[in-house]
C-alpha cells in the first residue's frame, strides 16, 4: 500500500500478465514465467544466464516437463539463445535472452 505508484502499476500489470498467460495453457503460462525471470535476472559479462541459475530462481517449476520445454519453444521463437554442453545436449547450459520482456 505505501510502494511507489509506479511499483503499483507494474505489481498490477505482472498480475494481468500471469491471469492472461494462465488463460492460454500451462505452456503458455511457463513459457512467460521463464521469459519474464530471464528478463529480471541480471546476466553475467558474456549475457548469459546459467541454466543452474535460472533453476534455482524457479525452484517450483519441473525441470523435465516445464522448464526445459518452455526455453525450446523461447528458441525456436527467437527470444532466447540457449549454449548447451557437448555431454548433455538435451539439458541447457546457459541462456541468453534476446528479447527482453
Amino acid at each position: 500500500m505505501r510502494a511507489d505508484p509506479a511499483y503499483q502499476r507494474a505489481s498490477v500489470y505482472v498480475a494481468n500478465y500471469a491471469a492472461s498467460l494462465r488463460k492460454h495453457g500451462t505452456e503458455a503460462y511457463a513459457e512467460g514465467v521463464v521469459h519474464f525471470a530471464l528478463s529480471r535476472i541480471r546476466p553475467d559479462a558474456d549475457g548469459f544466464v546459467s541454466f543452474a541459475r535460472l533453476r534455482d530462481i524457479l525452484c517450483d517449476v519441473s525441470v523435465s516437463g516445464l522448464l526445459v520445454p518452455a526455453l525450446d519453444r523461447l528458441e525456436k521463437a527467437g527470444i532466447v539463445n540457449i549454449e548447451r554442453i557437448p555431454e548433455a545436449p538435451s539439458l541447457p547450459n546457459r541462456v541468453q535472452l534476446r528479447i527482453p520482456l
